[in-house]
């Protein structure tokens, strides 16, 4: 089960009164939508109960609701690789159980997916099995990482409650210790544990007596023999861990396994999902080999998680095309599952008894009685009955040209996101609006999502708050604006549009105004998109690449660029004259094969001439990775490629914009540009003022406004928003466009309004907005004023480097006026400092540095570098003023974000 979805059971189980999705989103510190959405699925599964009324009340299944198949409990009988890799774990763990007089505590190690809870329970069957345990001793199980940064709710649910330990708590409730008593606790994660609940933990191993939350008298007595698994590695392990339980037994990654037990692993799935479905299971061989062959990096975990996957797809596409029976295909497969296939020629001899003599073809039948069903908390049919129902609805309605596998398709993808861990989603941009409009918003996208049985994004929620507060504002001043195209809206977005008419009701109850049908209108066009969907993930940055001819050329020219944006991204190969183009190639192919799991992002390649050029094209047809090449490189064509893949720009953005760099820089060479154009950065929503008007608020501040300006513009049609780009850039250099609907065009950056108010995405807005500092010409102008410092314009641009690292470090956004200020007060300061000058004293040092501490030390470990180059020494005092103009400087919301009464 998802962690936060166990989280969310043990609270429920923990307050068996019941309680609310806002309280439950409190309480445990997370967003009330996604409380919501867990709490439902959690009732969907029935595995805890949703009253009806208002407001909803959730409880935990009483004991005679609970339901628990012990049919198949797994066995270390079981476990693919009893005999081989795994004999000596499982002789290791009967050990355990059966040393008296009620075994050995015991540690799992093993990186994630290699099964170490299922191990575990394995340990418990054992032990009931040997009669080690009475036949009805209990099981607990508990993820220490789910509370690892609450501390009392971990201690409550490990060793109980007393009554009155804290507000809430109403009645005494026993831990997971007193439900395990005579029986086997398994703390997953338990390095996790904070240093309070080692001690305690520790406390009951030693004596076997423990004290709840909240009470000081007096002490209980359990049996329990504790189980505990971790990822970390047994030499870094705490040793008062190792101390105090003895026996400690490893699981081996999926790299360590033969063949034979991968085989026997993946055709152990496929069989689980046969006897799920009560249907065929066809699987092409390829497919077979990919799994058998492919890094799966989650070990188990992640086989089990991505054969779920494409068997769902394989059972899509049975229901949709009207099939007999349910086929697995090598194309259907992920990618990171087909690259499997480069292996095969490695294993072409191993793989032969495997699959030698079984055809094109192999088939798994249900009815299989070895099947491992225990541990699997998917074994439910929840995303095969989903499918089916879509199926069978969208038939109803006869969409009879309409590709429903496509149509579906996204719903499954959807479904098995929900097997990798959320990330946890920041908190910081809803400080920024009023509780309420938030809670609203929330409530609204709720309604939203389960009428149009859709998900919505923070992102997108987030816009549309900014929205709505200032729609409220806006009304309430009496002021309307009329949708040029509400009949096509009505029209188009039938569904969004009655959704909308509904939520327009909840919001006029709530806030005390009327909605204009215009206004409904802009709502169903909020419920008609998602925010920020494809944004590139920082480990899927693209990987650059220098190549060229001569001894050192490309190294040269990689490192310079390095040093001047202070990155290590980047890797250079040189090719000397005497070196043949098929070695060089080789050398490139090589590295490509032995990294290709990190440049799933694809490669920049950077050449200069000949040859080179045709590399890209041939490292993609041999490994399928996306390859754009880029000819006659110069540095500065480098500078820019590093600068955005730090950025986490596309391989398609980066290779666009490189060359618009490589054009800029002969036009530059050749004088041939035209005059200088206005920068213009554009803020866009659907009416023009309401998102927008709040966009530019927050921009303005933060660019040199007699060098650029920020347009607001309405967004209605994408055609008729794009001709108006179109015609302000013979006027404008349109530097980006920021907005609530997100656009691809003419390779000008987008920013989404939830990134607007992000402090980290405005800085970035500001350095491609601002970043053409005339550094050479205040270099030149300080030229004469620095007596001892050789080389200015060198010295600024190391300037505006640390600057913009330090920026991004204490999260600050400064205006451009600002940076160049206190650029110039620390070149004429190192010019102080080398003359012999001596520092200011800054009053109530010792106070300010308290406050400021580690923003002192981070400015101090900056300019180290420079400090060293330079010969001087920066005092505690100077340290002092700068952080100081950076503090008083920074740029926060510029406007009050509350609601008018």
């Amino acid at each position: 089960m998802n962690s936060r979805k166990e989280e969310i059971l043990h609270t429920l189980e923990m307050r068996k009164q019941g309680m609310t999705a806002v309280q439950i989103a409190e309480l445990l510190n997370i967003d009330r939508t996604n409380a919501s959405r867990y709490l439902n699925e959690l009732a969907k599964e029935q595995r805890i109960v949703k009253n009806p009324g208002r407001p909803v009340i959730y409880e935990p299944l009483s004991e005679e609701q609970v339901h628990v198949d012990n049919s198949s409990a797994v066995t270390f009988d079981a476990l693919v690789g009893e005999t081989g890799s795994l004999k000596v774990a499982i002789q290791q763990a009967k050990a355990a159980i059966l040393y008296p007089p009620r075994g050995l505590h015991t540690i799992i190690f093993g990186d994630t997916g290699t099964g170490k809870s299922l191990f575990a329970e394995c340990m418990y069957q054992f032990a009931l099995k040997s009669q080690t345990l009475k036949k009805d001793a209990p099981f607990v199980s508990f993820n220490c990482a789910d509370y690892a940064q609450n501390p009392q709710l971990l201690f409550g649910h490990i060793f109980g409650i007393k009554k009155g330990a804290y507000t809430g708590a109403n009645e005494d409730s026993p831990g997971l210790i007193a439900k395990a008593d005579n029986g086997i606790l398994f703390l997953d994660e338990i390095h996790r544990l904070p240093p309070e609940g080692q001690e305690m933990l520790f406390t009951f191993i030693d004596k076997g007596v423990y004290r709840p939350l909240g009470e000081s008298n007096k002490t209980y007595e359990a049996a329990v023999q504790i189980i505990g698994a971790t990822t970390e590695s047994s030499e870094n392990f705490l040793t008062t861990f190792n101390r105090r339980i003895p026996m400690s037994i490893t699981l081996p990654s999926i790299k360590a396994r033969s063949l034979d037990e991968r085989y026997e692993i993946i055709t152990l799935f496929i069989k689980q999902e046969a006897n799920r479905l009560k249907q065929k299971i066809e699987v092409e061989q390829d497919a077979i080999i990919a799994f058998m062959l492919y890094q799966a990096e989650g070990n188990i975990g992640q086989i089990k998680r991505d054969l779920k996957l494409v068997c769902a797809k394989a059972f899509l596409h049975y229901r949709t095309k009207q099939q007999d029976s349910l086929l697995v295909r090598k194309e259907d497969l992920s990618l990171p599952v087909q690259k499997g296939l480069l292996m095969r020629k490695d294993y072409s001899e191993d793989l032969k008894q495997f699959l030698e003599g079984k055809g094109n073809l192999l088939s798994f039948e249900p009815g299989a009685t070895e099947v491992v069903w225990s541990q699997d908390p998917e074994r439910n049919m929840q995303v095969y009955n989903a499918i089916e129902e879509k199926v069978t609805t969208l038939s109803d309605q006869e969409l009879n040209n309409v590709d429903l596998e496509q149509l579906i398709l996204g719903d499954v993808d959807a479904y098995f996101e929900t097997y990798v861990e959320e990330l946890t989603q920041s908190t910081l941009h809803k400080e920024l609006l009023p509780k309420g409009i938030w809670q609203l918003t929330s409530e609204l996208y709720e309604v939203a999502e389960e009428r149009l049985e859709r998900k919505y994004n923070e992102k997108a929620r987030f816009a549309f708050a900014l929205h709505l507060q200032s729609t409220i504002e806006r009304l309430k001043d009496g002021h309307t604006i009329i949708h040029p195209d509400l009949n096509n809206i009505r029209k188009n977005f039938k569904q969004e549009f009655q959704v909308a008419l509904d939520l327009s009701t909840i919001i006029e109850e709530r806030c005390h105004i009327e909605i204009p049908f215009d206004e409904i209108g802009f709502i169903s066009m909020f419920l008609s998109i998602q925010v920020g969907q494809n944004t590139a993930l920082p480990e899927k940055n693209v990987e650059v690449i220098v190549l060229m001819h001569g001894k050192q050329t490309a190294t040269s020219m990689l490192e310079t660029a390095q040093e001047l944006l202070d990155t290590t991204t980047g890797i250079a190969f040189n090719m000397s004259l005497d070196m043949e183009v098929q070695t060089i190639y080789n050398q490139l192919l090589s590295y490509v094969q032995q990294n290709e799991a990190k440049l799933t992002g694809g490669i920049l390649l950077l050449t200069d001439m000949g040859s080179l050029n045709s590399f890209g094209d041939l490292i993609y047809e041999e490994t399928g990775i996306r390859t754009k090449a880029v000819s006659m490189t110069s540095t500065m064509v480098v500078l820019e490629a590093l600068r955005m893949v730090d950025m986490g720009r596309t391989l398609e953005d980066i290779y666009q914009n490189t060359l618009l760099s490589f054009k800029a820089i002969v036009k530059d060479e050749f004088n041939l540009h035209k005059k200088k154009q206005k920068k213009a950065v554009v803020v866009t929503c659907f009416t023009g003022e309401g998102v927008a008007s709040k966009l530019y608020e927050r921009i303005t501040p933060v660019v040199d406004k007699s060098q650029t300006e920020v347009i607001q513009m309405q967004f209605i049609e994408k055609n008729a928003f794009l001709q108006h780009i179109d015609a302000l850039m013979a006027e404008y250099d349109i530097k980006a466009i920021a907005g609530t609907v997100e656009i691809d065009y003419q390779n000008i950056p987008f920013f989404s309004a939830y990134e607007i108010f992000d402090n980290e995405r405005l800085r970035v807005l500001k350095q491609i907005v601002n970043d053409d500092i005339p550094l050479e010409k205040i270099g030149k102008s300080l030229q004469e004023a620095l007596t001892s410092v050789s080389g200015v314009e060198q010295l600024m641009m190391q300037l505006q480097q640390l600057l913009h690292h330090v920026e991004g470090q204490m999260h600050a956004v400064l205006e451009p006026s600002v940076d160049a200020g206190i650029m110039i007060h620390l070149a004429f300061l190192i010019d102080n400092l080398r003359n012999g000058g001596t520092s200011r004293q800054f009053d109530n040092l010792t106070s300010f540095q308290k406050k400021y501490r580690l923003e002192c030390d981070l400015l101090r470990t900056s300019l180290m570098p420079i400090a060293k180059n330079y010969q001087v020494e920066f005092s505690d005092d100077e340290i002092a003023y700068i952080v100081q103009m950076i503090q008083q400087n920074k740029i926060t919301s510029t406007y009050p974000l509350t609601q008018k009464n």
